[in-house]
């Protein structure tokens, strides 16, 4: 599934296409999508941003009214978007597949919400349904109060956690997932069976450290593409990076051992990780 690093990317793409155009008209196509986007018609995208795991496109209606269009990718959930210029026949048919949601725009370009398996979703939410939403989430770990200190204080009240199935929880910390928490605590050193009250204050410290350069690096090479994930213009890179996601061996040539936890496949080291 999508993390924080594949979610940005996509983010960021979609900010710099979609920033004040307006939506002509608007079609669903299945039950993951909610049957009230159709009524949108020029409404004007004011803002587009990530929270967690989720895509948040900022609308305002013809009465100036704030909403939102709130996307959440699944596993194999993605988006096309193409131009007037782009729109041939092949491009159409590829953006057609398994489409959910349809988007018209003012200048004659077309964006789709696609989704094979169907385990996302696209929906309208009033500002308040967001609120609620955006106050069910943990921190987010690359915001500047994210801080070692703050990571501390976080631990501190799940001291009998397993670490990473912690980092995993979304209402404790948003975006981080399978890839992501398993890196980071190569990195850190730290086997992901440990609990919280087994670490030291200088395992936290680089603990947090990891999570941050890792969530960073990952953006920079927008995202692992490991199964599905493909962004507007093409796939990430960082699966050629990643020490014991999908691995063998880590960095150092150690055998990696993958056990289950928390009901997810998990890799590790146990000679660099304790």
């Amino acid at each position: 599934m999508p993390e924080l690093p594949e979610v940005e990317t996509i983010k960021e793409q979609l900010k710099n296409k979609l920033l004040q155009k307006k939506i002509v008209k608007a079609e669903v196509f299945d039950k993951i999508g909610d049957s009230k986007i159709n009524s949108l018609s020029q409404a004007k995208i004011i803002n587009v941003f990530r929270r967690a795991k989720y895509l948040i496109i900022g609308l305002n209606d013809s009465k100036k009214t704030e909403n939102y269009l709130i996307a959440h990718l699944g596993m194999t959930g993605h988006f096309h978007y193409l131009t007037k210029v782009q729109q041939t026949k092949e491009k159409m048919e590829e953006c057609s597949k398994f489409v959910i949601a349809k988007f018209y725009l003012d200048d004659g370009a077309i964006l789709t919400y696609n989704n094979m398996r169907k385990f996302g979703f696209i929906k309208t939410a009033t500002p308040e349904q967001f609120e609620k939403l955006n106050k069910e989430l943990g921190s987010e770990p690359l915001d500047k109060d994210f801080t070692a200190e703050k990571f501390r204080e976080m631990l501190e009240k799940k001291k009998n956690s397993r670490i990473k199935t912690l980092l995993m929880d979304q209402h404790f910390i948003s975006g981080l997932g399978n890839i992501y928490a398993q890196e980071a605590l190569y990195y850190a050193g730290i086997k992901p069976e440990r609990t919280v009250k087994s670490l030291l204050i200088k395992e936290t410290e680089k603990l947090h450290q990891e999570i941050v350069r890792i969530l960073k690096k990952a953006i920079e090479h927008k995202g692992s593409t490991v199964d599905n994930y493909s962004h507007l213009e093409g796939a990430g890179d960082f699966q050629n990076y990643l020490a014991v996601y999908q691995k063998d061996k880590c960095p150092k040539g150690h055998p990696v051992k993958r056990e289950e936890m928390g009901g997810r496949g998990t890799s590790y080291c146990p000679i660099c990780q304790r």
